[in-house]
């Protein structure tokens, strides 16, 4: 599965991450391959925002050593599923899908969310102090549990 932001430097590259972290705890991480991109080239190349990678150090999230990259046309075609963090991102992806199949590909990350939370998108904590951070890790956590039992239950 392919997580998608903006800039690939917070949301999406801790969505991969925490997703990664999952399946290392469950031994599925032969299973699944993930990634992460964003769908402007902004920081392409660079680490994750160090305040990202600073919450999910505080959650025991490792980190892989993962660079931003952007959205390409390919990864319609190497990804069974690509995860946008939020609408805008979503809308990005889905205005290069060429095929149906390409667009069904495309589910947001809102639909792992658990129903409490009263969001419908990963907030963008980047101009936001540590605490933005947190709780985006806490909802990413929450959804890709969510997410990985929904695959499982489909196995």
């Amino acid at each position: 599965m392919l997580f998608v932001c903006l800039g690939n430097i917070c949301r999406s590259p801790a969505a991969e991450l925490v997703f990664s972290a999952l399946l290392a705890e469950r031994g599925l991480q032969h299973r699944f391959r993930c990634d992460s991109c964003g769908v402007a080239a902004y920081h392409v190349g660079q680490n994750p925002d160090s305040r990202m990678l600073a919450a999910l150090r505080r959650a025991g999230i490792p980190y892989n050593g993962h660079r931003a990259r952007q959205f390409q046309q390919a990864d319609f075609h190497a990804f069974d599923l690509i995860i946008p963090q939020d609408e805008e991102n979503r809308g990005d992806v889905l205005y290069q899908a060429r095929t149906p199949a390409d667009a069904a590909k495309v589910v947001p990350m809102s639909r792992w969310f658990p129903p409490e939370c009263g969001l419908t998108e990963v907030p963008d904590p980047y101009y936001g102090g540590a605490g933005g951070f947190d709780r985006v890790v806490t909802l990413l956590r929450a959804s890709c549990t969510a997410l990985l039992e929904d695959l499982a239950s489909r196995a």
